[in-house]
């Protein structure tokens, strides 16, 4: 039986209460064939001298340290060096259950997967909340796979890089972009295109840690997600896939986003709202009426009905300020 090798690529930075907590996460896995890859980013707190104990005491821990250069050149670096015929990735600040891998490389042997998914639980204060459609389980093609991706709002997987299994081979021209937020937004697509074969299970065995001070939740306004979605749904034209629905929706709600953070700014750009909102006009009819919805679950008619409330308030609001 064909155990396959994983690396497990963490960058590290400035999360030193986090990490031995997520490292022990990985070396506690049930499934025993992988490597880990601490990428020090240039961290100015303990963390290069909690990576460097590990690697001295474990044979299957490598570190790399270098300048800052953000998330998206720290998982670089760690591609750069890894040995497994899969990568997984893992947040620094986040964990694991102990039998992650485990059950990812059993769907992935199912199936012969190229990506495997899996759900995730978010923390609040070390409470850990499932936020997504129980009991689903999909096999997947590209396009199929890049569809749900930009329908997570109705409960099923996102854009993240750290709830999936890759086979390595899909990273042969594929890197993260440099000096971009929302960097996985800009590259999961082009992952998933290239896999033939892509498993969902909605089983939660990841932790994602909510921190109001990371990237994530900043106050400022983040325009990738915009610029992302509109790559995303130009590929989609491009390749005439049939999921364009999808991606215009995505598209849409990455706008009210943006929208949404605009209008919280203290210097409120007005013009620029009036040219967000312009720009996804003819989007809207079908954002409204998507046909997704037709006959599908109670909840997905409950989230989009959500949805479409929360952008009539979001575009209510930037038209009387836009007077």
């Amino acid at each position: 039986m064909n155990i396959p090798k994983i690396s497990v690529i963490i960058p590290v930075y400035k999360v030193e209460q986090y990490l031995q907590k997520c490292v022990d996460s990985v070396l506690n896995q049930t499934y025993k064939n992988f490597e880990i890859i601490l990428v020090d980013d240039g961290s100015p707190d303990r963390c290069p001298e909690i990576c460097d104990n590990y690697a001295k005491k474990f044979k299957n821990i490598k570190v790399i340290h270098k300048e800052n250069g953000g998330i998206s050149s720290a998982r670089n670096a760690g591609i750069d060096i890894a040995k497994g015929e899969f990568i997984s990735f893992i947040d620094s600040d986040d964990y694991i259950e102990k039998d992650m891998f485990q059950c990812m490389f059993k769907n992935q042997e199912k199936h012969n997967a190229d990506i495997v998914i899996c759900g995730r639980y978010y923390l609040y204060e070390e409470k850990k909340v499932y936020k997504a459609l129980p009991n689903i389980y999909k096999v997947m093609n590209g396009e199929e796979a890049i569809a749900l991706m930009n329908t997570n709002i109705l409960g099923y997987y996102d854009v993240a890089a750290w709830d999936k299994i890759y086979r390595k081979s899909l990273f042969k021209k594929i890197r993260y972009p440099l000096g971009k937020l929302s960097e996985d937004w800009y590259t999961t697509y082009k992952l998933f295109n290239n896999a033939k074969i892509i498993v969902y299970d909605s089983t939660p065995k990841y932790i994602y840690r909510q921190r109001d001070w990371s990237i994530t939740h900043s106050k400022k306004v983040n325009y990738c997600p915009l610029e992302a979605s509109q790559e995303v749904l130009d590929f989609v034209k491009k390749n005439s896939l049939n999921y364009l629905a999808e991606a215009e929706f995505a598209y849409v709600f990455a706008s009210i986003g943006v929208i949404d953070n605009l209008i919280e700014q203290e210097n409120i750009n007005r013009k620029e709202i009036m040219r967000i909102r312009k720009n996804i006009k003819p989007y809207l009819k079908n954002v409204i009426h998507y046909h997704g919805l037709k006959g599908k679950r109670k909840i997905q008619v409950l989230l989009i009905n959500y949805c479409i409330n929360l952008y009539i308030a979001i575009f209510t609001k930037a038209k009387s300020i836009c007077k």
